[in-house]
């Protein structure tokens, strides 16, 4: 029952067909767990923001088997690896502030440096909702990748920027992603920003774009680039004409 209201909620927050809510509702059992691989699963392959939400699966099923799991390897082997793998675990169950403590005590000669560690507090500090310190982790990410950026944490800087209230340095991050981002995610949040900030024309721009690339692009596209397809559709049926 949980996880049938949990994915029927997902599927209408996020814009899916309400053919989903029809298929969960009338065949919970079947439904779900076709709704988990198609839908649920490649979305946290593709997000890396869709942790938070990857958590909630986690603590219905079992919320602190996988826990128990990693604390337990642990206690056997007090490694860096043992460690980051508890952080992670921390993470994906909602303990940010354990998170944080765990990756810190990471931060020790060679791992000094580690771009995983930087990145699971860059992470656990944005959905801790503390963005000054994730934008401080991913600043120092950005600066030690050098040429070999990477785009789910370029897009995560831009989004901890907005959130943080620093809208010219998210326009700008927003700016230099979508030129290069596969996918519409960017280019979404980059004019529902504008639109923000009152901009409409620079935002119709740019979800006319995304429209046209979904019209464009073959159904695989189409089917992991739904929300963002389905949020630009909706955005231009609001606009005036």
């Amino acid at each position: 029952m949980l996880f049938q209201v949990y994915f029927v909620v997902h599927a209408l927050k996020t814009g899916r067909d309400r053919f989903w809510v029809y298929i969960i509702i009338i065949f919970p059992g079947v439904g779900c767990l076709v709704y988990f691989f198609v839908e649920f699963l490649p979305e946290l392959q593709h997000n890396p923001a869709a942790r938070k939400a990857g958590s909630k699966i986690v603590n219905i099923a079992d919320p602190g088997r996988e826990l128990r799991r990693l604390k337990e390897q642990l206690e056997i082997s007090d490694s860096i690896k043992n460690r980051k793998l508890l952080a992670e675990g921390y993470i994906n169950a909602g303990f940010f502030d354990e998170a944080i403590s765990l990756y810190k005590s990471c931060l020790e000669g060679l791992y000094e440096n580690d771009p995983y560690i930087w990145e699971g507090l860059s992470c656990a500090y944005f959905f801790k909702g503390n963005f000054e310190e994730a934008k401080k982790y991913l600043y120092k990410l950005k600066e030690m990748r050098g040429e070999n950026q990477s785009q789910e944490f370029d897009l995560l800087l831009a989004r901890t920027l907005e959130e943080s209230g620093d809208t010219d340095g998210a326009l700008k991050e927003y700016d230099l992603l979508v030129k290069r981002f596969s996918g519409e995610e960017a280019r979404c949040r980059y004019a529902l920003l504008l639109k923000k900030l009152g901009k409409p024309g620079d935002a119709e721009h740019i979800f006319r774009e995304i429209v046209k690339n979904a019209r464009l692009s073959p159904k695989y596209y189409k089917k992991v680039q739904k929300k963002w397809i389905a949020i630009a559709k909706k955005e231009l049926k609001e606009m005036p004409a």
